[in-house]
């Protein structure tokens, strides 16, 4: 074992108050996070003394299970398996006191500033969840913070993930948008869709617009899966096609491991990676178009022309360019493949075909034809659209946007206005 993995699994045994437990295993884990690049974290998870994992395998009641940053040698989560606790450290009991003692440990656990940089999103008796944030104002993609203690009050859980800004990121200005900037841009939003309603076990029609990005001078829109996902590349193209008489070689599809799990020479050898989305070109394109369809050729022959390709999507060492149908239509939920490609050589490496998973929607009752129009909808949601402030990570920066969305939809055959909620 490496002298600095064995100073932090000492340090950790030291602060926690881990006497009453001994290390049972240690593993590493390599994490993406889109904004900040790839990080390197130790996994400890520590067994009571006495006790042994259980027949199934699993951790015993009791296992604290923690995650340290090897580049801050902060911890990122610790988490006792069934609420139940054997570590000693007097904070972590005095803290479950008062809210305010939670957020002073918080800041210094973090190293963040409350209001500042994370902000309370809910409180209960036992549990506080944190939400990051510039001056309290919401960011996306966000951060989480979540802290929990059982009824003893002792603590049982904390966790930090996602992004917090540091002032440095963010471009500061007043918010500028209002009703009469953002009310037409979010109207024209506005489409029919289909949408499933399982306890009657049929299709409805409706009237809605989905949750997006406006920019502060209300120049640009940004949609939600834009910001909180790895998207590279978004496009709708010509369909995909192949010839039947063509000759290329077979792809021999390989089994695709997603696991976070490296060799600690691999952790440590890689304190802080900056890994920033990568860019494609538009030769990269042609090629990605051009290995897809060989790949549809070969697994899914009666496709021809039935696919195009509408998002690039970056995850660990792979792309995963995602097709939708051709001809689509108002359903939210419907037919989508995932061929999943080296991010280096652009090969093909396997496929995710979801049609097999929408047979439980083939007896749903098909949804009745619209009757109002998309005018009178729009009008109907005008009082409904929901405008807030949020900071948006953008090309390395944290910059000022309007969110907007709205709760509610437009029934397009009763124009009956509904709940989202429901």
């Amino acid at each position: 074992m490496h002298k600095r993995v064995q100073k932090l699994i000492d340090v950790t045994a030291d602060e926690w108050g881990l006497d009453k437990y001994y290390l049972k295993r240690h593993s590493f884990v390599k994490e993406e996070n889109p904004n900040e690049g790839v990080s390197y974290e130790l996994t400890m998870e520590w067994f009571p003394n006495e006790a042994a994992e259980t027949e199934e395998g699993l951790n015993p009641p009791g296992t604290a299970v923690v995650d340290v940053d090897l580049h801050s040698e902060r911890i990122k989560k610790i988490i006792f398996v069934n609420d139940i606790s054997y570590a000693h450290a007097e904070a972590l009991t005095v803290i479950h006191q008062t809210s305010e003692q939670i957020i002073e440990w918080v800041e210094e656990m973090t190293g963040l500033e409350y209001g500042r940089q994370f902000q309370l999103v809910e409180e209960s008796k036992n549990e506080m969840h944190f939400r990051s944030a510039v001056d309290n104002i919401p960011v996306y993609p966000g951060g989480n913070i979540d802290i929990t203690f059982n009824e003893q009050g002792q603590l049982t859980l904390f966790s930090i993930h996602g992004s917090f800004p540091t002032e440095d990121q963010v471009q500061w200005e007043p918010f500028a948008l209002t009703s009469e900037i953002v009310e037409p841009i979010a109207l024209d939003h506005c489409k029919l869709m289909e949408i499933p309603v399982e306890n009657e076990q049929k299709w409805i029609s409706v009237y809605g617009t989905s949750m997006f990005f406006l920019t502060n001078n209300g120049g640009k829109t940004i949609s939600y899966d834009q910001v909180e996902k790895s998207i590279i590349y978004c496009n709708s193209v010509e369909p995909i096609t192949w010839s039947h008489t063509s000759s290329a070689s077979t792809i021999s599809l390989e089994k695709i491991d997603l696991s976070p799990e490296i060799s600690e020479s691999e952790a440590l050898s890689n304190n802080k990676e900056i890994d920033r989305k990568r860019s494609i070109s538009k030769d990269e394109q042609t090629r990605i178009i051009t290995e897809v369809s060989r790949l549809l050729q070969q697994e899914l022959p009666d496709d021809n022309g039935q696919w195009k390709l509408t998002t690039i999507q970056q995850e660990h060492n792979y792309l995963f360019a995602i097709l939708h149908p051709v001809k689509q239509d108002f359903r939210i939920i419907g037919p989508k493949i995932k061929v999943i490609m080296d991010s280096k050589t652009l090969k093909p490496l396997n496929y995710m075909d979801n049609r097999q998973l929408l047979d439980v929607f083939r007896d749903f009752k098909e949804a009745e034809m619209p009757v109002i129009s998309k005018g009178e909808a729009s009008e109907k949601l005008r009082s409904y659209l929901e405008i807030s402030p949020v900071y948006v990570y953008q090309k390395g920066r944290y910059m000022l946007c309007g969110k907007i969305e709205c709760s509610y939809v437009v029934d397009a055959v009763t124009g009956e206005m509904i709940s989202l909620d429901e």
